[in-house]
């Protein structure tokens, strides 16, 4: 009885473990959609859960199958945690479409999945196990028999009659905890246990229930959870569309006043420059500038809603011919600068052209302007292939960026200098990791002030054929 008992033990312990990992998936799930921090509780909790029935099972382990097994899903489990779960909780807490493009890698999904399979096999070697146990329970209790047989033929015909009952309750009754085991174990969680004529035994299937009612419970909160889940996602995406269809009717609609405002602006400088006073002049100096400013405003908002609603077509691209094309365009510039720009070995990649260029151009384009004093750009592209990935590396010797302005200088309308200084809308940015995310990748920096800045531009790896790349 007490090898059934610690097979019992074990199983509801795998069994726990099993369901934990179910808890803590879906509440980081949770919050990685709606970065609400009370989905975190169930994840911890889980993760603490989880480790204490590693601890519990580990000194009910009778085998070394039994501990090796437990340390590979421990193991998968501590490894989601930390390159998954925990880099996506970070990720999530800057954006939603970074936190998705770590979800997107796949990593994650395959360690849960390991540790899943591995608690998978525990259950089966467990309920073997307990199979094993009551087997030997029923043949103890034939020996039992044969040793009495040299007793009164009455005595052994009682024992017999006695013994057979027992074998038969206490065989019905573990293939009854077992199937319950087993359904629970594949998500039936509404599964209980008959009722059981042997006291130890009938506690044991009390607690079975209990816990399976417990674990239908939290399955029904997460269940509605999600739907909740859903539901805001769903009210987020519209208020997102038209916040996007927002900014880009209303930046279009400016530009035609806009027009007309800088075409009489312009009739006034030319009708009645010198005709005024030196503060007449002034004003319409003033006006002309911030007019153009206004232009160049409301085009980059423009940009950035197109990003947004760029179409997803793809097909093969040639980074290098594209990045020499964008060198050319910018050849007056390069050449009034005093500039050099160096392409190094490019891939081929599966993208769309109109988004890399504009992510590319808006790079190179920074790297020019923003130049220590005296000192002639020098910019250098060039490509490095990761596990998943290829990285672009746009590296500059211009004034680099303190680490504390690192994210900050993706956001809309952050500018880190005066417009006396660096002219721009502050915009700039904020495009590139938007096309950088509609590519399915993403977009960071290295900087030191005074030593210049690397942007890293994560494109996905695709199996197209490469060209003209290390």
């Amino acid at each position: 009885m007490k090898h059934v008992l610690d097979a019992q033990a074990r199983l509801q312990l795998i069994t726990h473990m099993t369901n934990q990992v179910s808890v803590m998936e879906n509440s980081q799930r949770g919050f990685v959609i709606t970065a609400q921090d009370s989905y975190l509780k169930p994840f911890e909790d889980g993760m603490l859960a989880f480790q204490a029935d590693t601890f519990a099972l580990r000194d009910l382990s009778v085998t070394d199958l039994q501990r090796t097994n437990l340390e590979r899903a421990r193991t998968a489990v501590t490894r989601w945690n930390e390159v998954a779960a925990q880099p996506e909780i970070r990720a999530r807490r800057d954006s939603l479409d970074r936190a998705a493009a770590r979800v997107g890698n796949g990593v994650g999904r395959g360690l849960l999945d390991e540790a899943r399979a591995v608690l998978a096999v525990m259950t089966t070697n467990e309920t073997l196990r307990l199979n094993t146990a009551a087997e030997q329970s029923r043949t103890l209790l034939e020996r039992v028999q044969w040793i009495a047989a040299g007793g009164l033929l009455l005595s052994v015909t009682l024992l017999l009659l006695t013994a057979y009952r027992v074998t038969r309750t206490v065989s019905r009754t573990v293939l009854d905890l077992n199937g319950a085991a087993q359904a629970i174990a594949q998500g039936d969680y509404a599964r209980r246990t008959p009722p059981m004529p042997v006291r130890e035994l009938a506690q044991l299937g009390e607690q079975f229930d209990a816990m399976a009612g417990a674990v239908q419970d939290r399955e029904t909160q997460l269940r509605a959870a999600a739907e909740e889940l859903q539901a805001s996602n769903t009210h987020l995406e519209r208020s997102n569309r038209e916040l996007e269809q927002f900014a880009y009717v209303a930046s279009h609609d400016l530009q035609e006043p806009l027009r007309t405002i800088g075409s009489y602006t312009e009739l006034l400088a030319r009708r009645y420059h010198g005709k005024l006073d030196d503060r007449a002049d002034q004003y319409i100096a003033f006006t002309t500038s911030a007019t153009l400013r206004m232009k160049t405003l409301i085009q980059d908002l423009l940009a950035y809603s197109r990003v947004r609603k760029a179409p997803r077509t793809t097909h093969d691209v040639n980074l290098g011919d594209l990045t020499r094309d964008i060198v050319a365009d910018l050849a007056v510039q390069i050449e009034a600068l005093d500039a050099q720009v160096d392409v190094g070995p490019l891939p081929t990649v599966h993208s769309n052209p109109e988004l890399l260029r504009h992510a590319l151009q808006n790079l190179i384009g920074n790297a020019l302007k923003f130049q220590q004093p005296g000192v002639p750009p020098r910019v250098r592209v060039t490509a490095e292939r990761e596990a998943r990935r290829w990285v672009i590396h746009v590296q500059d010797n211009g004034i680099g960026i303190a680490p504390e302005y690192h994210e900050r200088i993706f956001g809309v309308f952050q500018r880190l200098h005066g417009m006396d200084e660096y002219a721009g809308s502050g915009i700039g940015l904020a495009v590139t990791r938007s096309a950088a995310e509609q590519l399915g990748g993403d977009l960071w920096l290295d900087s030191t002030p005074g030593q210049g800045s690397t942007f890293h531009l994560a494109l996905p790896l695709t199996p197209a054929p490469t060209g003209d790349h290390p």
